[in-house]
C-alpha cells in the first residue's frame, strides 16, 4: 500500500458518530451524566447533530443552499441514528458501509482498497457541543468519545490514530485530556480545536495560550478543523459550504500568525484541515502586505508571515481533486501539505484519493512522497514509529 516505499497517511478522516450516537457515547459516559445523556440521545436520534443543535438559517445568499448532508430527517439514509448496517452514497457515487464508524475491520478493509496505510480520525460534530448550556456535559461527551476511540484504535498496529476533542470553554479540562491521552495511548494524535473560539474570538485569544504551551511541551500538534454553517461560527456565517471552509482556514491562520502564536511558541506545529490549500498562497501574500512585525496591530509578531510559513510549522491538508495543489507547492514549497480524504463523509474521493495525487503530472515525485507520507510524520512525529 505504500507509495515508493513510504507509508501513505490519511491525515483527515472521520468517525461519523451521528450514525449511531449510542454506540459512540452511551457506554463510555461518566456515571453522573448518564441520565442527561439519555435525554440528549433521545432528542438527537434520527437527526444530524449539527443541524439539531444549530438549525440552519433561512438566509441563503446564493439562492440554492450548498449543503453537506444537513437534510430533513425524512431524507436521511436508512439506519441513520440507529446503528443499523447501512450504506451512505458519496458525491463520487460510491457507497461506504456505515459500520466503519464502529467496526475497525470495516475501516481497515476500506483503507486497504484505497491504498492507505494509516488513518487519522476526527469526530464529525463535537465542536458544535459548545452550544450546550452545561459546559460539564460538553466535557463529559468529549471524555466518552476519547474512551471510545481508545478502544476503537487498540490492537491495530498503529494503523488507526485519533484526534481528541477540546472543550474550549474549559481549557484546563482540555489540557488534562491532552496530558492523559498523550501518556496513555500511542494512537492519540493531539487536540482538535475549531477555527474560532465559541465566544467568537479568534485563535490568538490568550485563553488558548496554556493549551498551546502544553502541546509544544509534549511535542503534540494542534489540529484545526471546522464544519460549515454551525458553531463555532467563522465569517461568513451564511456562506455556502464551497466558500465557508476556505474562509475559515484563512481566518484561523490569520489569527495565529497575526497574534504572534508562532513567535510566542517557537516549536508549536499547527495543521489546517478541511479547508483545501489553494487559498494559502494568496492569503500569505496578503498577510505579508498587511501584517508588520512589532507594529501596533501585530505587537507579538516577530517574523513576516511568509517567513513563518517557510519555517515548516504550518501545515495544510489538501483535497485530492483540487486544481491548485501544484501552484501551492510552487509558491510555498513541498513541506507544508498533508494528504486527506475526509472518509467516510459524502465529499470523500474514496477509494481514488491516493491515485489522484500520484497521477498528477505537475507534481514532482518528492512532493508526492512528502504530501502522502513524510510531511505527516513531521507534523505528528508519533507516526514515524
Amino acid at each position: 500500500m505504500s507509495y515508493n516505499g513510504h507509508a501513505v497517511i490519511d491525515m483527515d478522516s472521520h468517525i461519523y458518530e451521528n450514525w449511531d450516537l449510542d454506540r459512540t457515547y452511551k457506554e463510555y459516559m461518566d456515571p453522573e451524566y448518564r441520565d442527561k445523556y439519555e435525554e440528549f440521545s433521545r432528542v438527537l436520534k434520527g437527526q444530524f447533530v449539527g443541524a439539531a443543535l444549530w438549525p440552519r438559517s433561512p438566509v441563503y445568499p446564493m439562492g440554492t443552499y450548498d449543503s453537506v448532508g444537513f437534510r430533513p430527517t425524512s431524507a436521511m439514509p436508512q439506519g441513520i441514528g440507529t446503528g443499523e448496517p447501512s450504506r451512505a452514497p458519496t458525491h463520487h457515487g460510491m457507497e461506504i458501509d456505515a459500520a466503519c464508524n464502529w467496526d475497525p475491520e470495516v475501516r481497515l478493509r476500506d483503507m486497504d482498497r484505497a491504498g492507505i496505510d494509516t488513518n487519522v480520525m476526527f469526530a464529525s460534530f463535537s465542536d458544535s457541543f459548545c452550544v450546550l448550556k452545561e459546559i460539564g456535559f460538553e466535557s463529559a461527551l468529549n471524555r466518552a468519545y476519547h474512551r471510545y476511540m481508545y478502544n476503537y484504535c487498540a490492537g491495530q498496529e498503529g494503523r488507526l490514530r485519533w484526534v481528541g476533542n477540546s472543550t474550549l470553554r474549559d481549557v484546563p479540562e482540555t489540557i488534562a485530556q491532552l496530558k492523559h491521552w498523550t501518556e496513555h495511548d500511542d494512537n492519540f494524535a493531539g487536540m482538535f480545536i475549531s477555527r474560532a473560539c465559541p465566544d467568537g474570538t479568534m485563535l490568538d485569544n490568550p485563553v488558548l495560550h496554556p493549551l498551546f504551551a502544553v502541546s509544544q511541551e509534549l511535542d503534540m500538534p494542534i489540529w484545526i478543523h471546522g464544519g460549515a454553517n454551525r458553531p463555532p461560527l467563522t465569517p461568513w456565517v451564511h456562506a455556502t459550504n464551497a466558500l465557508y471552509h476556505g474562509v475559515g482556514g484563512a481566518y484561523a491562520l490569520s489569527a495565529l500568525i497575526g497574534g504572534g502564536v508562532f513567535d510566542l511558541f517557537p516549536t508549536l506545529r499547527v495543521g489546517l484541515f478541511e479547508s483545501g490549500c489553494g487559498w494559502m498562497p494568496w492569503i500569505v501574500e496578503k498577510l505579508d502586505d498587511g501584517f508588520r512585525p512589532g507594529s501596533a496591530l501585530t505587537p507579538n509578531l516577530k517574523l513576516k508571515p511568509s517567513e513563518i510559513v517557510a519555517e515548516g510549522r504550518v501545515f495544510c491538508a489538501v483535497e485530492a481533486d483540487e486544481d491548485f495543489i501544484e501552484h501551492t507547492v510552487e509558491v510555498l514549497g513541498e513541506d507544508i501539505l498533508l494528504f486527506s480524504t475526509d472518509y467516510p463523509h459524502q465529499g470523500t474521493p474514496w477509494p481514488d484519493g491516493v491515485s489522484m495525487i500520484t497521477e498528477r503530472k505537475g507534481l514532482s515525485d518528492s512532493a508526492k512522497v512528502k504530501m502522502l507520507s513524510e510531511n505527516g510524520k513531521r507534523f505528528l512525529p508519533r507516526l514515524a514509529d
